[in-house]
């Protein structure tokens, strides 16, 4: 009889650790964050690197499916361009632009480890003239992303990725 309850209790020990494993794995992966870079003094007509620095859980992730900088002159009410990053090293990705003297607009559209965030930033080139601010606020409302073919705040990509959307948010200062 004591050998049966040893056994028992030795089964209900491997149960009860392989139980902990299971929860171990499946615990939800902390979230992909980017981090953009543009410099405070770009000159207009120069090459200008634009960064992004991708992090999980305050780790470098130098293995992202994509970074693509989506770029808008905001003054112009320009349709965007994009631009694929470059990995440099410890989860810097980077990409060189030519600017005018106006206001823009960068997202950094990074696809990494299951994860899709956004994060959009504005920023002035030059010294924009207040009529240039004015429109690029107006533009920068109406602004819609043409990365995947569409619109992603209010398309396919946003239902079924609501949280990494509200992570962009956070990023973009609106």
């Amino acid at each position: 009889m004591k050998k049966w309850i040893a056994g028992l209790a030795a089964v209900m020990m491997l149960a009860a650790c392989s139980s902990e494993e299971e929860q171990t794995s499946n615990e939800v992966p902390q979230m992909v964050e980017v981090e953009i870079s543009v410099p405070e003094d770009a000159v207009p007509g120069e090459e200008t690197v634009l960064q992004a620095e991708v992090t999980q859980g305050g780790e470098a992730v130098e293995d992202a499916n994509e970074v693509l900088f989506e770029i808008w002159n905001d003054a112009a009410g320009t349709e965007s361009e994009r631009v694929e990053g470059t990995h440099t090293e410890n989860g810097i990705y980077e990409v060189t632009y030519t600017f005018e003297e106006s206001v823009y607009s960068v997202q950094a559209h990074t696809t990494a480890r299951d994860m899709h965030v956004m994060p959009k930033t504005q920023f002035h080139v030059g010294e924009p003239t207040d009529e240039q601010i004015a429109a690029a606020e107006e533009n920068a409302e109406n602004q819609e992303s043409s990365h995947m073919g569409g619109d992603e705040e209010h398309g396919e990509e946003a239902s079924h990725d609501e949280e990494s959307h509200e992570e962009s948010d956070e990023h973009d200062g609106h």
